[in-house]
C-alpha cells in the first residue's frame, strides 16, 4: 500500500500567507482607531454652543457647553502658552494678551485670550471633554495638548486623544522669542497632520 506524501509548502506560499495575514491585523487596527474616534465641536463662546444645544439632530446638550466651557477654563488658567513680553503674544496668537501678575513678586507674564474651545461626546458615559482654543500665528487655532484645528467653529469625529491636556505652565519659565525661534511657535511641533478640517 503506498501512502501518499503531500509536499511541504513552498517558501512563497507560507510568506504569502503571513503577508495576508499581516495585511488584515494592519486593516484591522485602522478599522478600531476609526472606532475610537468620538463626535466633537469646537465653539467660540459659550452663547455659540447653547444655540447649537437648542438646535434639532446634535449630541450637544446645555449641560455639555456649560460643563465643556468649566473645564477648559480650567485647563486655561494651567496651560495657557505663556509669553515674557506682550508683543510676543500678541504676535503668536493674533490678538489680546492679558497679564498675569506671577506671586511672590515673580513679575508678570503674558498670555493669550481663549479664541474658543474644542468640546467632545466621550464613549462610556464619561461625559463631556473640553480644552481652551487658541488662535495660532501661522493660521487656524490649537489647544495646548497639539490639536490643530482650521476653525474654532464646527463638528466633525476626532480621537480621544485629542482632549489631552497640554503642559502646566502656569509655574514654568514663559517662552521668550529665542524660545518661539527654536521651537516655531505655539502649536508649531506638534501639529502631526496639520490642520484638521471642522465642518458647519
Amino acid at each position: 500500500m503506498t501512502i501518499a506524501s503531500h509536499p511541504p509548502a513552498t517558501p512563497r506560499k507560507r510568506s504569502r500567507h503571513v503577508r495576508i495575514a499581516l495585511l488584515g491585523a494592519a486593516a484591522f487596527s485602522l478599522a478600531a482607531c476609526r472606532e475610537e474616534e468620538v463626535p466633537s465641536a469646537a465653539f467660540p463662546t459659550l452663547d455659540a454652543c447653547l444655540e447649537a444645544a437648542a438646535g434639532p439632530g446634535t449630541w450637544v446638550t446645555e449641560e455639555s457647553c456649560e460643563q465643556g466651557f468649566g473645564e477648559a477654563l480650567e485647563a486655561h488658567v494651567e496651560t495657557a502658552p505663556r509669553y515674557d513680553e506682550e508683543a510676543l503674544c500678541e504676535a503668536e496668537h493674533g490678538g489680546e494678551c492679558m497679564v498675569e501678575e506671577r506671586p511672590g513678586g515673580g513679575g508678570s507674564v503674558f498670555l493669550p485670550l481663549m479664541a474658543g474651545y474644542l468640546l467632545g461626546n466621550m464613549l462610556g458615559g464619561r461625559g463631556a471633554m473640553a480644552q481652551p482654543l487658541y488662535g495660532r500665528s501661522s493660521g487656524g487655532f490649537a489647544t495646548p495638548g497639539g490639536t490643530v484645528l482650521n476653525q474654532a467653529r464646527g463638528s466633525t469625529s476626532l480621537s480621544p486623544n485629542a482632549f489631552k491636556a497640554g503642559p502646566v505652565t502656569r509655574t514654568a519659565a514663559p517662552m521668550t522669542r529665542a524660545t518661539v525661534a527654536r521651537t516655531g511657535g505655539f502649536g508649531a511641533a506638534r501639529t502631526g497632520g496639520g490642520l484638521r478640517s471642522f465642518g458647519g
